[in-house]
């Protein structure tokens, strides 16, 4: 929520640079850890934060670049995130393998230090402020007039009060909750029923992989169909691959689940931003996307130890998936009276 304000009004250039130095510096601690307290300071609180600098402030300022295909821009940007975790992995279990953990999480922490804090210098907030206009932009863009420009944009206190608004936070918690509930707890579910440890971890990478698919999809069909009705398929989507999981029993049944539910998921994620820059306009896009990520890395820290809970008292994961159907299913009802809002006109506000 902080970096996404602070992006609204300075860009995302300086919480680029903080997240680099944040990641590398957290990385590099990491191979010094020789106590559990070490890992959830470091791990948790320090590379936690790096992470919650980097994407809402990055993808909020994509999103003001582009009138014309901001659907395909934010999939891009967010698939150039999936494919790192699909590719990530393999070559940090490499480093683990060829040296050890310790000099793995030295090599890992430059990566940030020498990529990232780089390529964060040429970002700009918006085009208004080199005297630009946006991809497909209609009327010329003035210096002056940039997205903080009251022209028609509705106030972040008067998007607060919406019912658009607390319907899409809802809704993206409950999506928190699926998500997570499944990457944390997918591997130990497949390796309980007997599926070999190696195919189990590979699911998700497999998952990983289907949401570039996802992403890139979601760009083409947003632009075609719009980004609430893509949503209400990416939901539809999840929650029948959750379906299918529950009877999955053999690595194919798994890998089939993995294919699906990375597609679904993929395809929500650029949604998460088009959805709300539909809705709220760019204005206050930072801080909105910031109050929704909230809202679903909340469902994401209920979800997987609620689920975890379940398999120590009943030894197995059934329950905690049913869980998540009936959580997906309200997430599909949610994106359905989402449809019925209609978009409020913009007007000029302080």
């Amino acid at each position: 929520m902080i970096s996404g304000r602070l992006t609204d009004k300075y860009g995302p250039k300086i919480f680029t640079i903080t997240a680099g130095i944040l990641l590398g510096t957290g990385f590099m601690l990491m191979s010094q850890i020789s106590a559990l307290w070490q890992a959830y300071l470091i791990w948790g609180l320090l590379i936690g934060a790096g992470l919650g600098c980097s994407g809402n402030s990055t993808v909020s300022s994509i999103a003001r670049w582009f009138v014309k295909k901001r659907g395909l821009a934010i999939s891009v940007t967010i698939a150039g995130f999936n494919f790192g975790a699909v590719i990530g992995p393999l070559i940090i279990q490499w480093l683990i393998t060829t040296y050890d953990w310790q000099r793995a999480f030295l090599i890992v922490g430059f990566v940030p230090l020498l990529v990232n804090i780089p390529l964060a210098m040429f970002l700009k907030r918006d085009p208004h402020q080199m005297g630009i206009k946006a991809y497909g932009e209609d009327e010329s863009a003035q210096v002056s007039n940039s997205v903080d420009t009251p022209i028609t944009e509705l106030s972040f206190e008067r998007i607060l009060k919406s019912k658009p608004f607390w319907i899409f936070g809802s809704l993206q918690f409950a999506f928190g909750f699926c998500m997570q509930t499944i990457v944390v707890h997918i591997a130990p579910h497949a390796s309980d029923i007997g599926v070999p440890a190696l195919i189990a971890a590979s699911i998700l990478s497999i998952s990983a992989a289907g949401r570039v698919i996802g992403n890139l999809t979601t760009g083409f069909l947003s632009e075609r169909l719009g980004s609430r009705r893509v949503l209400t398929g990416c939901l539809i989507l999840m929650t029948t691959s959750l379906i299918w999981l529950i009877f999955a029993r053999n690595t194919i049944g798994f890998f089939i689940f993995a294919l699906a539910f990375g597609a679904a998921t993929g395809g929500v994620n650029p949604l998460l931003m088009l959805v709300p820059a539909e809705l709220f306009g760019l204005r206050n896009l930072g801080i909105i996307s910031g109050v929704f990520q909230l809202l679903g890395t909340t469902g994401g820290a209920l979800g997987s130890p609620l689920a975890g809970y379940i398999f120590d008292v009943s030894g197995e994961y059934r329950t905690a998936f049913g869980i998540s159907v009936l959580i997906g299913i309200t997430a599909i009802t949610l994106s359905l009276f989402l449809l019925r809002q209609r978009v409020e006109p913009r007007y000029s506000e302080k």
